[in-house]
């Protein structure tokens, strides 16, 4: 192609990009190109939407129109289930939730007083906290101190879990079994992890009530590692693309990710 072919060309597609329907004929003849390459609609998809989160959704349909699989809204969901919350922000309405709809005695009580407690305080400490959630249901600043107390417990489950599920003194193993996972660990013991809803049936889900507050047992973790490592990341992307859209325009390489996932 001569130069000024490739000049022309870059325009044409410059002036595409500017509308909705130019945007969708370039996301398309892109993700034909990728197909015609070999790859499967989901490296397509994970590829395309890593590097323009911004247009996330019209990759994927045109993935979907390509690759002959119907869109859906439970697809959507699905691929947010693989997002393994890495900060306590991240659950933080739940979290709220949870005391709007429990009050604050039942939801300290599973917090602090379950068989495998996220918070294992004393009593002085309980009743403090107590005190504090039931100011938090009429005051915003109680609310916030509360998140404040809460957010050291909560990222520090989430550390746990991270940590045991790449620990090789765990070596947890995953199989996928008909549409659901199966993880085992050193001793041969297994339980299923069921990454549409993000569940565990390990005793430690359960009796930390892990579900309750939007937490990751190292068996999720280690389920949701198997499938990708790229899907847990462009939710991420995609809220860091809106924060910063007001002030720059960043762009994030495919390149980038598979550094991030190595480290």
């Amino acid at each position: 192609m001569s130069e000024q072919e490739k000049s022309f060309t870059d325009w044409g597609k410059k002036a595409l990009s500017q509308s909705e329907n130019g945007k969708r004929i370039i996301i398309s003849e892109t993700v034909d190109s990728y197909k015609s390459k070999g790859f499967t609609a989901d490296e397509t998809l994970e590829i395309l939407g890593a590097n323009d989160v911004n247009n996330y959704n019209l990759i994927q349909s045109a993935v979907d129109a390509a690759y002959g699989r119907t869109a859906s809204v439970e697809t959507n969901q699905v691929r947010e289930s693989y997002i393994i919350p890495a900060k306590y922000s991240e659950i933080k309405n739940l979290v709220e939730a949870q005391l709007n709809e429990l009050g604050p005695k039942e939801f300290m009580n599973k917090l602090a007083r379950s068989k495998n407690p996220i918070m294992p305080v004393n009593d002085k400490a309980f009743n403090s906290y107590l005190r504090l959630a039931s100011n938090a249901l009429s005051d915003k600043s109680s609310m916030s101190q509360l998140h404040d107390g809460l957010k050291k417990w909560f990222e520090e489950a989430i550390f746990v879990s991270h940590c045991a599920a790449k620990s090789t003194k765990n070596e947890i193993r995953v199989a996928s079994v008909n549409g659901k996972y199966v993880a085992t660990n050193e001793r041969g013991a297994s339980c299923e992890v069921c990454l549409d809803s993000g569940t565990c049936t390990c005793a430690k889900f359960a009796n930390s009530h892990y579900a309750d507050f939007g937490l990751a047992c190292e068996h999720v973790v280690a389920a949701a590692d198997k499938v990708s490592p790229h899907q847990r990341l462009l939710k991420a992307v995609r809220e860091a693309k809106v924060q910063d859209s007001n002030t720059t325009k960043n762009s994030f390489s495919f390149q980038d990710l598979r550094t991030v996932v190595r480290s």
